[in-house]
């Protein structure tokens, strides 16, 4: 097996792992030298080639997210107001965008997934506690969302 974060692996629901991990690069690419999401993951792709469908889910969330891009970023000030959204690292604000843009638009894939998936990127590609923070925030906003589901229900 390759070391390659893009390798074929678990995929959880109809997002995998791979289209997580190339948004993911794509948003820090990104941050760090503005281009099209086609150049950044054409580029992310030359040495680690990604399948079509990998390529285009990646496109379309990093799609999603930059134009989501300030609310996604106002949900994370909300539940991480010690840190502004600007001043997190590359990596854990990233992790957080992916996650929460998927929180709020794949109703198809389990919140719970979703979180240990971020929170699994979190530890491949952040800090020491990055892990714990990604889980922290993004516990909250799968509380929060559950509860405004419960009070609309009754």
């Amino acid at each position: 097996m390759s070391d390659s974060p893009f390798t074929p692996g678990v995929r959880r629901g109809p997002v995998g792992r791979q289209a997580r991990v190339l948004t993911l690069l794509s948003l820090y690419a990104s941050d760090i030298r503005p281009q099209t999401v086609s150049e950044t993951i054409n580029w992310l792709c030359a040495h680690n080639p990604a399948t079509t469908s990998t390529r285009r889910a990646a496109e379309s969330m990093f799609d999603g997210i930059t134009g989501e891009g300030s609310s996604v970023d106002e949900i994370i000030g909300r539940y991480a107001p010690a840190i502004p959204v600007r001043l997190l690292s590359i990596v854990d604000r990233n992790v957080l965008r992916v996650a929460i843009y998927e929180l709020f638009n794949r109703d198809n894939i389990p919140r719970n997934v979703i979180i240990n998936e971020a929170v699994e990127l979190a530890s491949m590609f952040g800090s020491e506690s990055s892990a714990r923070f990604v889980n922290g925030v993004l516990g909250s906003v799968a509380h929060d969302m559950h509860a405004s589901v419960d009070s609309a229900v009754n």
